[in-house]
């Protein structure tokens, strides 16, 4: 009987040092340090973005083509208010508009959800979502596997996203078919488990089937 107590605890700890997958949500609002010019453009592109992606997720993260903006929709973004702040592109001619990309640069995610918002309807789909694999390549114009790829055509306004990924994803790229700005909120992903957390969970079902065997338990 101890022996068998012994072993449920070890058992009992295993799993509870196993934990299970955890939601990373970015809600932009600690990306906004910095800049002042123009009205409303509240944090620099790229690098104070990709600081507060990689601090939120706690692995290197890499934003390219968009910036943390202050809502300028009130309540048409999804009940927002014009305090909240969002992620929001800044194309130009000289720089590819309408795209911005996210990349998971270590741990890969395998879901994601959010937010968005259209501000100017287009001839093609007015939103895009693309999910690619670490063989993606270039981010500016990936050609690694596509795993992904949802779209939305409605015209202007906001909605929401929610996609599973069938094998692990290293870049997002969010686009409005490269013409107008979009931006997204809440983006809120699921890394792959550590594989820490990995080892511990099968240690701990390693463990269960090893005594079920003995007719222990």
């Amino acid at each position: 009987m101890k022996k068998l107590i012994t072993i449920c605890a070890v058992v009992s700890m295993v799993l509870a040092a196993s934990p299970a997958q955890a939601l990373v949500t970015f809600d932009f609002e600690g990306a906004t340090t910095g800049g002042s010019s123009p009205p409303g453009y509240v944090a620099s592109a790229n690098q104070r973005v990709t600081d507060y992606m990689t601090g939120e997720y706690g692995s290197s993260v890499t934003a390219t083509g968009a910036a943390a903006w202050e809502n300028s929709m009130g309540d048409d973004w999804l009940g927002k208010s014009d305090t909240d702040q969002w992620l929001r592109t800044y194309g130009s001619a000289s720089v590819t508009p309408g795209f911005f990309q996210i990349s998971f640069d270590a741990i890969p995610i395998t879901g994601m959800s959010g937010d968005f918002y259209v501000f100017e309807a287009t001839i093609g789909e007015d939103f895009v979502v693309k999910a690619y694999d670490s063989t993606y390549g270039d981010r500016y114009s990936p050609s690694g596997a596509l795993v992904a790829e949802q779209s939305w055509n409605f015209g202007t306004g906001a909605g929401t996203f929610n996609l599973s990924f069938s094998s692990p994803v290293s870049l997002l790229v969010f686009s409005d078919s490269g013409w107008y700005d979009i931006a997204i909120d809440d983006l809120t992903v699921t890394p792959i488990p550590a594989p820490g957390a990995i080892l511990l969970g099968s240690i701990g079902v390693g463990l269960v089937g090893w005594l079920r065997r003995r007719r222990t338990l």
